[in-house]
């Protein structure tokens, strides 16, 4: 398996792995909702939803390895106070869309035939991307300023003997 997914073997945590996913279903979804709104396509709409569902399910599934990473990590960690701004407002995003995705459903067939509630769902849907979006550029922060999930290991230069550090995401 090392040699197949070599940074699997040392990932410190699945957050990583799965956080992308949500983000795109979600963003996807909004953009198909807004289509489906522009052109009235039943379809677009319902291809809207199911990505709206895969982004509420792989959502909670990220929220719940960032739990776990960041137990892994500790408080010690640099920019540990920016992982809890960051879990807060990515749990309020993912309780966003698990709500609209439930009432989405529960009101699908009405849906079509009400262009307020297609509105309403809409707007819900760009509210919660716009805090997936200032969710998401937390966790960036943590990433690309903290170094949040990544391992420094030295890395020696084979033509010269030098060890510089390598940065090795997780």
């Amino acid at each position: 398996m090392e040699s197949i997914l070599p940074g699997l073997q040392s990932a410190v945590n699945l957050h990583p792995m799965v956080v992308h996913f949500p983000i795109a279903f979600w963003a996807a979804a909004t953009v198909l909702w807004s289509l489906a709104v522009l052109k009235q396509s039943e379809e677009l709409w319902k291809f809207g939803l199911w990505l709206h569902t895969a982004g509420a399910l792989t959502g909670l599934l990220a929220v719940a390895f960032g739990y776990l990473g960041t137990s892994i990590m500790g408080h010690s960690a640099p920019g540990h106070d920016l992982v809890h701004v960051h879990r807060d407002i990515m749990k309020v995003a993912t309780i966003l869309s698990v709500l609209l995705t439930c009432a989405a459903w529960l009101r699908r067939a009405s849906a079509k035939n009400s262009r307020t509630l297609q509105f309403i769902f809409l707007g819900s849907s760009v509210v919660q991307a716009i805090t997936m979006t200032i969710g998401a550029d937390r966790g960036a922060v943590l990433v690309y300023q903290n170094g949040t999930g990544v391992k420094i290991t030295p890395h020696v230069n084979s033509a010269s003997g030098d060890v510089a550090p390598t940065n090795h995401q997780h």
